[in-house]
């Protein structure tokens, strides 16, 4: 009997990361069971090859009229930022921590992009200190970055964003429609055009919209698109100017079992003609990108520690978790489902046994896997959950049970460094006062 096709999410990860079939797990020509011997586990891995690929990828699809924007807080790496700016992306950022992951990547602060609904006063001042480009989510907000450039002498570069009435349907997280804490609603815009134009600290460029991420629905990024040129040739109509126009982005990459991919080709296609309808001298074109780049360059690897049978079901834990990587664990998704996960010996080959996987936690929301054929599995075996290049370490509770953070390697042409170092058991006392 011929062993169960596997996902096919996961059989697209494995070649997009240069792993055949036939072989063990290889992450840019480098085995994961070298790199796990050698820096230990758990630990993240992020091969720059695809990275690179993922860039030229996406601009052959969207065309040299598109300036590709890398949202950092999908993977606030300094290695992987500065690969990406090697490759040709821009920089967008939501907090001064990112900007010092940007500066050290070697980006130009007045290249950044700095968006979020929250941004403080002293974040506003350092941004325009720093002739940062701010992404305007509120009037309340206009009105603070107004009150400092003009305390400080200084000009602040601006971009609207927009929040308009219709959702993005397809996108598994929204981040506008309705009431949203997320830019702009589309018809307060005109007035505070109005007040930008009479006040001398303050300088509009462009417009923005970013309306959800996670969509797999290419037709329904490209709607949104439309939504901000249409509504931007409007706002022109009456005397505003806005030169820069970043259309989001959010494109959808399978993170779990069962997921579908984008149609970047269709995606290319439409908003092309969209550019092209809309365009004028002068014009600059944006979109932005965090999980798409940088999701299916990583691995996160982690090895079992033990197993037992309980209530009929094979219970394996391993020595990561939740804590490490939260989206693999199903955490802000509604239905849960195993993530792209696989033995790295045999990443290729179904297993014959269910098991349920989980990480070190106390707590049951701790769990990779429930009854995946995927064994059987010993103690010792290195599993690998693919697609782990974005919103891993850094998205989840680190902290909880005050366990080591793992390792991060970079992989480049066959040579393995250091990314980010371990942690140890003594940072659960870093910043306590004692």
């Amino acid at each position: 009997m011929s062993e169960p096709p596997i996902d096919p999410a996961v059989a697209a990860a494995l070649r997009e990361l240069g792993s055949p079939d036939g072989t063990g797990l290889c992450i840019d020509g480098v085995a994961a069971s070298t790199l796990a011997a050698t820096f230990g586990t758990p630990l993240y891995v992020f091969s720059a090859a695809v990275l690179r690929r993922r860039v030229a990828a996406v601009k052959a699809a969207l065309g040299p009229r598109v300036e590709l924007l890398w949202s950092v807080k999908a993977n606030p790496s300094v290695p992987v930022t500065r690969c990406l700016r090697e490759a040709g992306t821009g920089i967008e950022i939501a907090s001064l921590g990112e900007l010092q992951v940007a500066l050290a990547a070697g980006h130009d602060a007045a290249a950044v992009r700095f968006a979020g609904p929250g941004k403080t006063d002293a974040e506003l001042q350092v941004a325009i200190e720093q002739d940062l480009c701010l992404h305007v989510e509120s009037a309340d907000e206009l009105a603070a970055i107004d009150r400092l450039a003009t305390s400080a002498g200084r000009t602040a570069r601006l971009a609207l964003r927009v929040n308009f009435a219709a959702e993005v349907q397809g996108s598994r997280l929204r981040m506008g429609g309705r009431s949203s804490r997320f830019g702009i609603d589309q018809e307060q815009v005109p007035a505070l055009l109005q007040q930008i134009a009479a006040r001398p600290a303050l300088r509009l460029v462009g417009a923005h919209v970013y309306g959800g991420t996670q969509c797999f629905d290419a037709n329904a990024c490209v709607r949104q698109a439309a939504a901000l040129c249409a509504a931007v040739r409007g706002w022109e109509a009456n005397g505003a100017r806005l030169d820069e126009l970043d259309l989001g982005g959010g494109f959808g990459v399978a993170a779990f079992h069962g997921d579908g991919s984008f149609d970047l080709a269709a995606a290319g296609r439409e908003l092309s003609a969209l550019m092209h309808e809309y365009d004028r001298p002068g014009r600059r074109w944006f979109v932005e990108l965090g999980r798409f780049l940088a999701a299916p360059a990583g691995v996160y690897l982690t090895r079992v520690v033990r197993q037992k049978q309980s209530g009929g079901l094979t219970q394996v834990a391993v020595d990561g978790g939740l804590h490490q990587h939260a989206a693999a664990a199903g955490v802000g998704t509604i239905v849960r489902r195993p993530p792209l996960l696989v033995r790295a010996a045999a990443p290729w080959a179904a297993g014959t046994t269910a098991v349920t996987i989980g990480g070190p936690l106390c707590t049951p929301q701790d769990q990779f896997a429930d009854r995946l054929p995927l064994g059987p599995l010993a103690a010792g075996e290195l599993l690998a959950v693919l697609h782990a290049g974005a919103y891993g370490l850094t998205f989840s509770p680190h902290s909880f049970l005050s366990h080591a953070t793992p390792v991060e390697v970079f992989v480049d042409d066959g040579e393995a460094r250091l990314a980010r170092h371990r942690g140890t058991p003594a940072d659960a006392l870093r910043g306590q006062v004692r």
